[in-house]
């Protein structure tokens, strides 16, 4: 569980302060450069594309380094590129640097979640490992009125995100290699395409959300995102234990309802705090969940592979859910329309969970 705790400042770093930080600094670059809506977007489909990349190519760049080798040498490169940004680059070196943690990023989560499935976390460990996505958000959401422009709260950003990867460096000698995949345990990936899709559906919605609710929510921003991220660091102690005792395809449903339940707008209306605690615990729940189903499902030489593959299906659904929540506001009556779409995708994504899963065949 240690192990779990001291990781999780990994996906802190490369997440929830690397990949995250971007949102809350956005409208400070914007005031001064001058970005266009267009422009500031085409920096975040930077990075959402750069780790649609990393997911894919996870398997095979950190198979061949060495998992752990890899991670490190990752998380440390990928903090070093947000605090380039502090140098004020011009927008195509952006866009190069937010591309470029994008990758690093993706490798950072993949090639962790491996090291800890390998390692024999379970998943209260692997929650908490997750969760440290929520310690990063909370991190660079209370640095950042400490900043005097956008510039200096790159800076912050940057030193914090390497503050947390000299955490997450403790971590390394309790950590072992994933298991190559051998050739006879090939194919039975194939088993888990429905859930693969049901990962795509919850990233999009989960963006979605995330997407829109600042706009849409008639309170202060900086206590939402706070117990948001609070509720994020809390997912091992709340799910493990629950996905334990249930398994991975039973408790994968669980988690969605309740993530669909707190995105609505009712709940958004009338308790915001709530819907941004049940919705940070939860959010990171499905993925504890999908990786306790991995482990139930399939030998222990595609549990990295398949961490690859379904975290490209969740970029996916990342590249996709803003788009088609927009274009349901837009359609349909502005940003609460936009955010009943985003329930509507979460929704989409727990009925899908109820189809069977097909045996894998000996």
């Amino acid at each position: 569980m240690l192990s779990g705790v001291l990781l999780g400042f990994a996906p802190g770093s490369a997440i929830g302060v690397g990949r995250f930080g971007y949102g809350l600094v956005l409208p400070l670059m914007q005031a001064d450069l001058g970005l266009t809506l267009a422009q500031a977007g085409l920096v975040g489909s930077a990075n959402t594309g750069g780790y649609l990349l990393g997911a894919l190519v996870s398997h095979r760049v950190l198979g061949r380094v060495g998992y752990r080798r890899g991670v490190y040498a990752a998380l440390f490169l990928q903090a070093a590129t947000v605090l380039a940004l502090w140098l004020g680059p011009t927008y195509g070196l952006l866009l190069g640097l937010r591309l470029a943690q994008g990758v690093l990023g993706a490798l950072v989560f993949v090639g962790g979640a491996a090291l800890l499935l390998a390692s024999g976390a379970r998943a209260t460990a692997m929650g908490l490992y997750f969760g440290g996505m929520g310690a990063g958000l909370v991190l660079s959401t209370l640095a950042l009125p400490l900043s005097d422009g956008w510039r200096e709260a790159w800076g912050l950003l940057g030193l914090a995100a390497l503050a947390m990867a000299l955490v997450a460096a403790l971590a390394a000698p309790g950590l072992r290699e994933p298991p190559p995949r051998r050739r006879e345990e090939g194919g039975r990936l194939g088993t888990l395409a429905p859930t693969l899709v049901v990962y795509a559906l919850y990233g999009a919605g989960y963006i979605g959300y995330m997407t829109f609710v600042s706009s849409g929510l008639g309170a202060p921003l900086g206590p939402f995102w706070v117990a948001l991220g609070v509720g994020a660091v809390l997912t091992g102690v709340a799910w493990g234990p629950v996905i334990d005792r249930l398994g991975g395809a039973a408790s994968l449903r669980l988690v969605l309802l309740v993530l669909a339940a707190s995105s609505l707008a009712p709940l958004l209306a009338a308790a915001p705090l709530v819907s941004a605690l049940l919705f940070g615990v939860s959010f990171l729940g499905v993925i504890t969940a999908l990786t306790t189903l991995f482990r139930e499902r399939l030998p222990a030489g595609e549990w990295a592979r398949a961490m690859g593959l379904s975290t490209a299906a969740f970029a996916t659904g990342q590249a996709l859910g803003p788009a088609l929540s927009g274009l349901a506001g837009d359609l349909f009556g502005g940003v609460g329309a936009a955010l009943w779409a985003a329930s509507g995708l979460l929704a989409a994504a727990f009925l899908l969970a109820f189809v069977p899963l097909r045996e894998a065949r000996p």
